[in-house]
């Protein structure tokens, strides 16, 4: 296809009338916007931070939606569409997250529920288990 394109651009040669010239140009604009939008199909991630109440804590015996996950009182969903609802992922299972790390944030999660603390969560929408987003940060707020 692009060779077929660049003879499309390569026809018209710079000396013609002024009308030819443009719409040379045209083409030249034409072939480029569809490069770059031959660029711009892979999805672009997306991230959002909420503010919450921890309702339910989750720890699976297996890698299931990531291991353990926290249920909010805001759904992230609202801000980012792709997530599952209600839930967070920490990542126990070690994929996106050291498994350390990752149970350090379900440690915040379960002080903020025992506490009746809000919580600050930012999570991102391209790293998913189970279709449930993946909090990169949780912070407990007094």
């Amino acid at each position: 296809m692009l060779p077929a394109m660049w003879r499309l651009l390569s026809a018209a040669p710079a000396f013609e009338e002024p009308m030819m010239r443009f719409k040379f140009q045209w083409r030249k604009f034409l072939f480029g916007t569809i490069v770059v939008m031959g660029f711009e199909q892979n999805s672009i991630a997306a991230e959002a931070e909420l503010g919450a109440q921890v309702l339910r804590v989750l720890v699976e015996a297996d890698d299931t939606n990531g291991g353990c996950m926290a249920l909010l009182s805001v759904n992230p969903a609202n801000l980012l569409p792709t997530c599952g609802d209600g839930w967070v992922t920490f990542s126990c299972s070690g994929q996106y997250t050291d498994n350390i790390r990752a149970y350090r944030m379900l440690d915040q999660a379960q002080l903020a529920l025992a506490t009746n603390r809000t919580v600050m969560v930012s999570y991102t929408d391209d790293m998913r288990h189970g279709g449930y987003c993946f909090a990169r940060r949780i912070d407990v707020l007094q």
